[in-house]
């Protein structure tokens, strides 16, 4: 809806209809036809605009014109080719584990006492990295008019979102060029790999390419870490930074961005329409408040303290968040069927059972009962605020060689997953990824059509699940 509304698009943004398939979800505007009619199928419109959005967030748009499966596999193609693991250290992993296996087979050890993968040199993914500079720079070349002497291209890229500007020069004219969605693809696999170095990837990569008759080509890059504010035609949304940094958490993000990304969006409706609310405002600098109360229970939350009630917990001891929405049907007989939903929010300390935490419980009953913009709020603060310092912590315990559990039963490794029950353990070079689906993380095996593994959403930490794996299994 956001990317219909900011480009214009004649396109409805109310009763859209969302497809689950292997590489994430096509969103499209149903079309009602009379099936009793046989004519009907002349009235259907022809090249309608489809989207695909990956589990990540990245949208691309296509058309109905296309066959579906077609455009999907495209699609799955893409993030697969944009995340996919260089060759050598593929090539090193399936040596390890026919290593592994040759040592445990039943004719005895294989002689090697232990195996392990190094990470490579910084050098060596510096050169991965700039290897693409290259071609990048030849596909942009093709795009310019006849005669140009020079061009710049200016990259502003986030997993879910980007901005592409392109201008070629020639003497004292200068045109500007647009640049092709599939461009992005090797942009988007430039910047993967570039988030491997010890500085993270780029939030803005400026590239520029002069030449002359009979002179070979001067290519000019630079990596923009957000030492200094984008300008405002290069400037994503603040979700889209949210985003990113889930699937590339960092040591340290500029001060201007994180206030941006804390500030620029407002106050949340929860904030602004809170039934009963006592004070519902924003502190300066537009932070989220929410005080309001439930019955006769005060609830307050910002980017520091939550609390309801006697109970109260601040963000920076949070070790766990969960949250859930779920809907009771209760058919009976010669009445009709009535519908409970409830909305579940908690945060804590460990242990699970019996640390300090906070939990918040909503009812509403109705078949379409409208979600509590309490709740709402905040889920969206701790998305905001305590997802991505969670994220950071667990990946850098498993990078250190520590076990971490979570969704309760889950236990992380560098080498992959575990679970007591149902009893299994997976290396990473299996799994093909962990989707939400109707309240539940689903992981998947590749090559497995249903999930080996379903985790609860209420669970602790179960919603940073897709992203702790997304991240450790580059």
């Amino acid at each position: 809806m956001e990317r219909i509304r900011t480009r214009r698009l004649d396109y409805p943004t109310q009763g859209l209809a969302a497809n689950r398939f292997e590489g994430g979800w096509s969103v499209y505007a149903p079309v009602d036809v009379d099936d009793s009619d046989p004519m009907a199928f002349l009235d259907m419109p022809v090249g309608r605009s489809v989207f695909l959005v990956s589990d990540i967030g990245r949208v691309k748009e296509t058309s109905s014109a296309i066959p579906p499966r077609q455009a999907e596999e495209m699609f799955t193609a893409e993030e697969a080719y944009v995340r996919r693991r260089p060759a050598e250290e593929r090539f090193m992993e399936l040596l390890r584990d026919e290593v592994v296996r040759l040592d445990a087979a039943p004719e005895g050890p294989a002689g090697i006492a232990s195996f392990t993968i190094d990470a490579p040199a910084t050098e060596v993914t510096a050169a991965r990295a700039s290897a693409l500079l290259g071609p990048i720079a030849q596909q942009l070349a093709q795009l310019g008019p006849e005669g140009w002497d020079r061009f710049t291209a200016v990259f502003s890229f986030t997993v879910s979102a980007e901005v592409a500007r392109l201008r070629f020069g020639s003497g004292n004219q200068s045109t500007e060029v647009r640049v092709p969605e599939q461009m992005a693809v090797l942009v988007r696999r430039q910047r993967h790999l570039a988030a491997l170095m010890p500085a993270g990837p780029w939030w803005r990569l400026l590239l520029t390419v002069s030449h002359s008759t009979g002179v070979n080509a001067r290519i000019t890059t630079e990596y923009d870490y957000g030492d200094r504010p984008f300008p405002d035609d290069h400037l994503l949304a603040p979700a889209h930074y949210r985003a990113d940094l889930a699937a590339y958490p960092r040591p340290q993000t500029p001060a201007w961005l994180s206030e941006y990304i804390a500030a620029a969006d407002g106050p949340t409706p929860a904030t602004r329409t809170a039934p009963h609310t006592a004070d519902a405002t924003t502190r300066p600098g537009q932070v989220p408040v929410l005080d309001t109360k439930l019955g006769w229970t005060r609830l307050h939350a910002d980017p520091h303290v939550i609390t309801y009630g006697r109970r109260s917990i601040t963000l920076d001891q949070v070790e766990w968040i969960s949250y859930s929405a779920t809907q009771t049907a209760q058919k009976r007989f010669l009445y009709p069927t009535t519908y409970d939903n409830t909305w579940d929010f908690q945060v804590g300390r460990y242990p699970y059972h019996g640390g300090p935490k906070v939990s918040v419980h909503f009812f509403r009953a109705g078949r379409r009962a409208d979600q509590p913009e309490e709740w709402t709020f905040l889920v969206n603060l701790a998305h905001q605020y305590l997802a991505p310092r969670l994220l950071t912590e667990l990946l850098t315990q498993v990078r250190r060689g520590e076990t971490v559990t979570v969704g309760g039963s889950v236990k992380v490794t560098q080498s992959g997953i575990s679970c007591a029950k149902p009893r299994l353990s997976l290396p990473w070079e299996s799994i093909s990824g962990a989707q939400l689906h109707n309240g539940m993380i689903w992981i998947r095996q590749t090559g497995v059509e249903k999930p080996v593994l379903t985790v609860p959403l209420s669970h602790p930490n179960a919603v940073l699940i897709p992203e702790l794996f997304t991240t450790l299994m580059r």
